[in-house]
């Protein structure tokens, strides 16, 4: 007899769907090694505020900062991979990865922060408030089975971060920093101890993007261009002959 992962009802041997509640039996398990950018939200005092509030009172306020959220969320295209009470923990790079999920993650957190701005204005007497902290590394994705398990110490740090982040703010991880400081405005934060690191972490607090996705683009490369000054200089030659119209054939260049 084979039992059910989702309902727990036996199952004759060679069933390939529960006969009781249609979940695939023969479902496998796989691990892989990902690259991947963590947000962890929550609001603040929330917990506090809901102390012997009803049920329904305190559920009628997070049905709609949850839907909120989701919908940025996966406007860039990450995934909820958790709501528990007030928060969040959303995931860039799995199942789909993109090369710049660290940016989409930290875009994200600081829509989120502008819409709960403005669910406090359409809302009198609102007043949520969020802080968030993302953190960029490697894990283990298990897919299958009961769904998507992600296993790693990116998801314990960037709990960590966001445990230390001011109401309003959205602080980030060194990789995190490192992978988008051409793309997004940061300021400086001391480097905090927190609980399981053996030395204090880097963080900074992100302010503002630095221009809108996809479109503008940072203008400096991240290196200094070394031992490159007469190439610099045709190419630069070249531009100005093309501006002004002459043609190229004529002078030598090409």
């Amino acid at each position: 007899m084979t039992n059910c992962p989702s309902c727990g009802k036996e199952n004759v041997e060679d069933a390939v769907f529960c006969a009781y509640c249609g979940t695939s039996l023969t479902t496998t398990t796989t691990e892989e090694r990902r690259f991947l950018t963590i947000l962890f939200a929550d609001l603040v005092g929330f917990t506090a505020e809901s102390d012997e509030a009803d049920p329904e009172d305190v559920r009628a306020r997070l049905i709609p900062y949850h839907q909120r959220v989701r919908e940025e969320i996966e406007r860039f295209d990450g995934t909820v991979e958790k709501l528990i009470g007030d928060g969040v923990m959303a995931v860039f790079g799995a199942p789909t990865a993109h090369e710049d999920d660290p940016e989409r993650a930290v875009r994200v957190a600081l829509r989120i922060q502008a819409a709960v701005d403005e669910m406090n204005e359409e809302q009198e007497g609102l007043d949520l408030s969020v802080r968030i902290g993302i953190n960029t590394g490697e894990a283990v994705v298990t897919t299958g089975g009961q769904g998507e398990h992600i296993v790693g110490d990116v998801v314990n740090t960037a709990s960590r971060i966001e445990s230390i982040a001011p109401p309003g703010g959205v602080v980030v991880g060194e990789t995190t920093h490192r992978a988008t400081e051409l793309l997004i405005e940061y300021e400086d934060m001391d480097p905090v101890e927190v609980k399981g690191k053996s030395k204090p972490l880097a963080v900074w607090r992100a302010i503002e993007p630095r221009g809108r996705y996809g479109v503008d683009a940072a203008v400096r490369a991240p290196t200094p261009f070394l031992g490159r000054d007469s190439e610099m200089s045709l190419l630069t030659e070249t531009y100005r002959r093309v501006i002004d119209g002459e043609p190229l054939h004529e002078t030598g260049i090409i």
